[in-house]
């Protein structure tokens, strides 16, 4: 690590605990342990070293280097002490909580106090004492000194110039970036090539070849799996099935073929690991011609490769075709039946430069800028360009990467300084591009930076989920922001590092890779904090290692696991090093019970993990479970169990006081939660298997004022499941769903839920018992009691018996709505004022007896009040008799069953945009009302 990145790193870490520092509720905290005048002096150690550290990265910026490496230790010296505080703060909020915690059952039970052992009952952690305020006081001389080391050794590196350039840093105007949508034109387009491609494709259909498989043969980044997906998306309309899958180096036939059958709805066999059971899934069902993509492929070994294209050469259907990116002209000469593969070179000078350009105005003209600037500026602007491009080697991704730094800050000096950069001396090959990429990340903020290089914890080719990444950020402290929503600030940021390139996404994919050149930068420059072990060669373990992941795919077979000494030494060489600094550690795969043994203890000893991720648990997972309840600094549990027997989680998982995701989607057999899940108060996702049932079994969920996701909330009778419950919790996302509403007898009990102030809440269904004791009337007005926020997209209602409430009625307020699903609404005779729904889509009604009218009939006042309408479901509404659609112009699907008083229908659209059309159970409907 060089100083500049080591001193935003410590700046960092200095303002994320100053931030803490002065956040109200540790001061008072810090008051009540009696530490207000260490906390003060701290706080003053801290700013002063913030300001001399953060000299270091703004006179870099400024073009003034600092050369002093001796400084290094120093500045790694003070980052440590930061971690070391920030752990004692943590831990002072843990206790602090469980303090609370006790107090509020104590107030709930006065007798539980008599219930628990003597260490449960008082508190684990006495006040801080003088040997923890001696530790402070120490940590403060420290800074102080560290500060005048500093401080004296940057005095030879130019002091002035740093300190203006700090100052010229603190008054310039923030970066600003527009948001490019994605357009054609940043897109690279080989055309030879592709049509090559396309000929050898629609030559294969008229032949009587079997299986064509096409390799495409470039380096990294020079835009094979653009290709491919070009190639893919083209030729849709020749192909019944389309398959594609990232191979990368961990070639295993089984998965492969499993890939294949895991994308095939119908197929039954896709969970068996036996490969000849496999293949006869893949003679059963690939019954139709295909095309099969195979990204990035390594492998080299002809018998493999053979054993995978066995039952592909078997199929019945002529004309199938396989394309293979690869880096390796070997493996394309081992997969290759044509003559020569597609060899795909970087782009010709001419063209590249257009790109480029492309990438940096967003027009190869860039007409935009050109207003803004003289012409002698122009001409400066495009020479320093021309030669940054002649050090991209006519690769696609480097010039995304580069024209994004570029696009950021159009300004000479600012080019330069990117041209000049030190990054360019390392280029070792002609096609080496690897230091532009590492240019890129060089430019990020260090928040960037950090996000962006966790992602080494991953294998290449690691399939991210955006929410499951941001979250995992967010455990770790890595997101900051006062002003915003941690999950948007980390949304942002992301889209950000996806804008520069940093990662990519391809189709419809929900899921975001890192190109594999761009995973060796992260692997690069978190070479200090980031280790992963898995089936290659263990690099040196550095102490400064503060997040570990280990892969096991690569090591242990699924059909036969086997033990694996050398991959039991590599966990060896981690015990003494880093165990008592890590921060998070993924155990991801299968493997046998004497690494389960291991990795017991080595859980054990890691004392400051923040997140920890387990995707299966085959032996020792009791001794595993009782050893995370020691893990007081935990944010982030992902817990994955497999067995065929229900497992429930362990109770100690409530003493976590600090977690903010508990992840137990993939849990088998789970169908209770401990009882007293609500003790966990900074909880923010709970993810459950299936529908969210789950989340109905938590008693005083109320306690849970950050949860972001609550999915289903069942009221009862009894204590801790009152609607008031949700009456705290509002910032639930997504989806609510209320059930058992007959159990509310008031108006006011209903509106202390607060569904109104739930402004991030975008469906909520509502429903009574089908057997509801209450009265209509009753059930009115706890509907009046539960109106939600005007931006609500999705509204569900079932079971209820009270006539229809004032927002849904005189005064209608749901003017976002997309959807409306009213069931068996016995009293509802009038419906909404579809005039004030311009976004409506779909529209079911279904068992509203007293309904006698749906009139959808009105003028719009312009083109943006006319609704949307697409689709309308009515289904036993026995008083209706008249329906009137006139105002439903773009509506695609319409049914009604069961209307047996409905006589008149009107204003339905032409058969021909009515795609979907049925009547059914409507004998009074005249039958010239009905289209053919």
């Amino acid at each position: 690590m060089d100083i500049v990145l080591a001193s935003r790193a410590a700046t960092w870490l200095i303002n994320k605990l100053l931030d803490r520092l002065s956040d109200y509720a540790i001061k008072k905290l810090l008051g009540s342990e009696g530490l207000e005048a260490e906390a003060s002096s701290l706080s003053y150690a801290l700013q002063r070293a913030r300001l001399v550290l953060g000299a270091v990265p703004a006179g870099a910026a400024a073009g003034t280097k600092i050369g002093n490496d001796q400084l290094l230790p120093q500045i790694d010296r003070v980052q440590r002490l930061a971690t070391d505080l920030a752990r004692h703060l943590d831990e002072l909020e843990y206790y602090d909580v469980k303090k609370k915690v006790k107090k509020n059952q104590k107030s709930r039970n006065p007798l539980s106090k008599m219930n628990l052992p003597l260490t449960e009952s008082g508190q684990s952690k006495p006040k801080y004492n003088r040997t923890d305020i001696k530790q402070i006081r120490d940590t403060v001389e420290h800074l102080h000194s560290i500060c005048n080391d500093v401080h004296n050794a940057l005095l030879l590196d130019k002091l002035d110039s740093i300190k203006k350039a700090a100052q010229d840093a603190s008054s310039d105007k923030r970066e600003t970036v527009e948001n490019f949508t994605k357009n054609p034109r940043y897109e690279v387009i080989p055309g030879e090539e592709m049509k090559d491609i396309l000929k050898l494709i629609n030559s294969a259909a008229s032949s009587d070849q079997e299986l064509l498989v096409v390799p495409i043969v470039g380096a990294g980044g020079v835009g094979k799996t653009t290709l491919a997906q070009l190639v893919y998306e083209e030729v849709k309309a020749q192909f019944d099935m389309m398959f594609w899958i990232y191979v990368s180096a961990n070639f295993d036939e089984v998965k492969l073929t499993q890939g294949i059958l895991e994308q095939i709805p119908e197929c039954e066999l896709k969970n068996t690991k036996n490969l000849t059971v496999l293949q006869r899934g893949i003679n059963k069902y690939l019954t139709k011609r295909f095309i099969l993509v195979l990204d990035d492929m390594w492998e080299e070994s002809e018998g493999r490769w053979d054993k995978l294209l066995a039952p592909l050469r078997s199929t019945q259907v002529k004309g199938n075709i396989i394309l293979v990116t690869t880096r390796k002209l070997s493996v394309a000469r081992i997969t290759s039946n044509i003559e020569a593969p597609i060899i795909l070179d970087g782009m010709k000078e001419n063209v590249f430069f257009s790109f480029f350009k492309r990438c940096i105005f967003g027009d190869e003209d860039y007409q935009d800028q050109r207003k803004l600037m003289s012409k002698g500026d122009q001409r400066k602007l495009l020479n320093i360009a021309k030669t940054i491009a002649t050090r991209l080697k006519g690769n696609p991704l480097a010039a995304k990467s580069v024209g994004t730094l570029l696009r950021r800050n159009i300004d000479e000096v600012y080019w330069r300084r990117i041209l000049e950069s030190d990054e360019w001396r390392l280029q070792e090959s002609i096609d080496d591009i690897i230091p532009a990429l590492k240019l890129s990340y060089n430019q990020l903020p260090y928040r960037l930076q950090l996000l962006f290089s966790y992602c080494a914890m991953f294998p290449k080719g690691y399939n991210f989920d955006k929410g499951q990444l941001i979250r995992t950020w967010i455990a770790l402290g890595f997101v900051m922001n006062e002003r915003k929503k941690l999950e948007d600030e980390g949304s942002d940021c992301f889209e950000d590092l996806v804008d520069r390139s940093f990662f990519q996404t391809y189709g419809e994919s929900q899921y975001y890779t890192v190109h594999d050149l761009m995973h060796d930068v992260a692997q690069e420059v978190s070479i200090n904090k980031c280790l992963i072990i898995d089936g290659s060669d263990l690099r040196t373990v550095l102490s400064s290692i503060c997040h570990l992941s280990i892969w096991t795919e690569p090591v242990y077979n699924e059909q036969s696991i086997e033990r694996n000494d050398d991959f039991e030494e590599k966990l060896d060489a981690v015990q003494d090093n880093v165990l008592g600094s890590l921060e998070s550690l993924i155990l991801a795969g299968v493997y046998d019970e004497n690494y389960s043994a291991k990795f017991v203890k080595t859980l054990e000893r890691a004392r400051y993990v923040r997140v920890l991720q387990l995707t299966a648990m085959p032996f020792n997972s009791d001794i595993l479970l009782s050893s995370i309840k020691r893990l007081i600094h935990l944010r982030y549990l992902e817990l994955r169990c497999t067995s065929d027997k229900p497992k429930s989680l362990p109770e100690a998982i409530c003493k976590l006081y600090h977690l903010q995701v508990l992840d137990v989607q993939h849990w088998s057999g789970i169908n209770d939660l401990p009882k007293d899940m609500s003790n966990l108060v900074n909880l923010r996702y709970l993810l459950v298997p299936g529908s969210g049932s789950l989340h109905s079994k938590i008693s005083r969920v109320g306690e849970l004022k950050f949860i972001q996701e609550l999915k289903e909330f069942q009221v009862q009778e009894a204590n801790g499941f009152e609607i008031s419950q949700l009456g705290n919790i509002n910032e639930i996302r997504g989806s609510l769903s209320i059930l058992g509403l007959e159990t509310v007898t008031k108006k006011g009990d209903a509106t202390r839920a607060r569904i109104k102030d739930k402004k991030h809440l975008r469906t909520l269904l509502l429903t009574w018992g089908s057997a509801s004791g209450s009265t209509t009337s009753v059930q009115k007005e706890v509907m009046e009691g539960l109106k939600p926020h005007e931006n609500l997209s999705h509204l569900l209602v079932f079971n209820y018996a009270g006539a229809t409430p004032s927002w849904l009625g005189d005064n209608f307020s749901l003017k976002n709505l997309e959807s409306l699903h009213l069931q068996d609404c016995a009293a509802v005779r009038i419906l909404p004022p579809f005039e004030k729904m311009p976004f409506l889509k779909k529209l079911s009604l279904v068992g509203l007896p007293c309904l006698k009218n749906l009139r959808i009939d009105f003028n719009s006042a312009s083109e943006e009040d006319e609704l949307e309408l697409t689709e309308i479901e009515i289904s036993k509404c026995s008083a209706l008799t008249s329906i009137r659609l006139h105002s439903c112009k773009e509506l695609t699907k319409l049914s009604i069953n069961d209307c047996e008083a409905l006589v008149s229908l009107e204003g339905l659209p032409s058969s021909e945009q009515l795609k979907q059309y049925v009547v059914h159970g409507c004998p009074k409907l005249p039958s010239g009302s009905i289209p053919n």
